[in-house]
């Protein structure tokens, strides 16, 4: 799209893009050299040259360096990531596929969407001693300014971080339980394990990126949707905690799942519905989410077999992945639930009708609408969008043709 002169960013505040425009206003000329993201001396460097303004905050200040690189004002490289669903490799410039409507439009109201971890209280985390008679089970934050930030900005530069008081400081922690004093907390951080710290690098990074800060790649292999950073590199990376992980115990295998998932539908489905347990690359919905069940009612087949019975099928990888990336679930229940679900879309189209997937079809439309933006899609006709957001939307054209309507017909009632 083009450039904005103004945007809203986390927090509310609209500011005038134009501040830090590029030679030639606001958009910047084809033949002006990107700035580097990075300078030698500090992570971030060429946002903050770019950026120069004591009051940004720095959720503010990532959201602008976000947009300034959507824009091409800072250079931005392409990343690999592994599809989640189907293991294929996508490559894509997460910051150049960037929703960037809901910032023109001033739309940073989704509760989720636009949520930031709350400062100023405590937050729980794992115990990291304090000294020999002292454990801490809580971390606090202060509000932070981008300027405030640029120690930490600096000592990463430098490769491996050495916590100290000044680091503490531009992390924004102001007390790790009731030790407020910041040398002592710097030397508990410096002493802490890689989970404890991962943990709190965690919050850090919730209380600074918002979830809005992303941008979807679809896998041209499966069709799933992949939410990938932007901008992608940020002061630490998500912490993955492995051993609570393995807290959980194993998913079942493939076979206790498909004997599991049998037993249950023998108390609930009739002989005319077919149960496939799919243990291979999960379907999608029309919105590109991985699929725990699917219903296909009877219909025409082959010359073999003239007609094909109603059919459920389950989807084990999904399940997995679920246990996988949430912890240990009842799968008994959630299979259970899932096969129930598909039942009631067996029941509606045996009269014809069927009000389930229509609410499912309006659930994706809303996404589809939160995440591109209610006036960015009443320009979707018109307006050049990024790769991945194009395929998003290619993907979800018979959804977001609904979203569309929704969006047109809510900026009429506001006028």
């Amino acid at each position: 799209m083009k450039a904005p002169r103004s945007v809203q960013l986390p927090g509310g505040r609209v500011i005038d893009l134009t501040r830090f425009a590029m030679p030639e206003g606001v958009r910047a000329p084809r033949d002006t050299k990107p700035r580097s993201a990075d300078t030698p001396e500090m992570i971030f460097g060429g946002a903050h040259e770019l950026f120069d303004d004591e009051s940004l905050s720095l959720a503010e200040f990532h959201a602008l360096r976000a947009i300034a690189t959507h824009l091409g004002w800072l250079e931005e490289d392409e990343v690999e990531i592994t599809c989640r669903n189907c293991g294929e490799k996508i490559t894509t410039k997460p910051c150049a596929s960037l929703p960037l409507g809901p910032f023109a439009d001033a739309e940073l109201d989704d509760e989720e969407l636009d949520a930031l971890l709350p400062v100023d209280e405590d937050h729980e985390i794992e115990p990291i001693e304090l000294d020999k008679r002292r454990k801490a089970t809580t971390i606090r934050f202060e509000a932070l300014t981008a300027k405030a930030a640029k120690p930490l900005h600096r000592a990463l530069a430098k490769g491996e971080l050495l916590v100290n008081h000044a680091v503490v400081a531009a992390m924004g922690i102001t007390a790790l339980g009731e030790e407020r004093d910041r040398a002592v907390i710097a030397r508990a951080l410096s002493r802490a394990d890689d989970r404890a710290f991962g943990a709190i690098s965690n919050l850090f990074l919730e209380a600074h990126y918002p979830l809005r800060l992303f941008a979807p790649a679809v896998c041209k292999a499966c069709g799933s949707r992949n939410d990938v950073d932007a901008p992608y590199d940020r002061e630490f990376s998500p912490h993955r905690d492995e051993e609570r992980t393995e807290l959980f115990g194993q998913f079942p295998s493939f076979d206790e799942f498909d004997a599991l998932a049998r037993k249950i539908a023998s108390t609930r489905m009739d002989a005319e519905i077919a149960l496939v347990v799919e243990g291979g690359v999960p379907d999608c919905d029309d919105g590109g989410e991985p699929l725990l069940g699917s219903y296909v009612p009877a219909h025409e087949g082959g010359a073999g077999s003239p007609v094909k019975d109603a059919e459920i099928t389950v989807y084990y990888k999904t399940f997995e992945a679920m246990w996988n990336e949430d912890g240990a679930y009842d799968v008994d229940a959630e299979l259970t639930e899932t096969i129930e679900h598909e039942l009631e879309h067996h029941e509606a189209a045996l009269v014809g009708h069927d009000p389930k997937d229509d609410e499912e079809r309006d659930e994706i439309a809303r996404e589809v609408q939160r995440v591109i933006g209610k006036k960015a899609l009443a320009r979707a006709a018109t307006t050049e969008l990024g790769t991945d957001i194009g395929e998003f939307l290619k993907r979800t054209w018979i959804v977001w043709i609904v979203a569309l309507i929704v969006a047109m017909l809510a900026l009429l009632g506001s006028r």
